[in-house]
């Protein structure tokens, strides 16, 4: 079972994230995320995308950092809101 729009995800790190939105591109699930603090406020600054790993049963994340790539996929998420 992957990841849901509308949920919190922890990373190993401690760092929450609220998944806003999610598209495929190239046959990848990727995600629009905005972290949030302690009392589960978001955090306006701290956006990013990432990238979802299935492995059997498990979940991974990537941060996507190819700027190239984070354009391509900043138009098409602001085109589905």
């Amino acid at each position: 079972m992957g990841l849901k729009v509308n949920t919190i995800i922890s990373l190993e790190n401690d760092e929450q994230y609220v998944i806003l939105n999610e598209t495929i591109y190239g046959g990848i699930k990727y995600f629009l995320v905005m972290g949030v603090d302690k009392n589960k406020d978001v955090i306006p600054n701290d956006v990013a995308i990432i990238e979802e790993i299935i492995d059997g049963q498990d979940v991974y994340v990537d941060k996507v950092t190819d700027p190239e790539l984070i354009i391509i996929l900043t138009r098409i998420l602001k085109a589905q809101m």
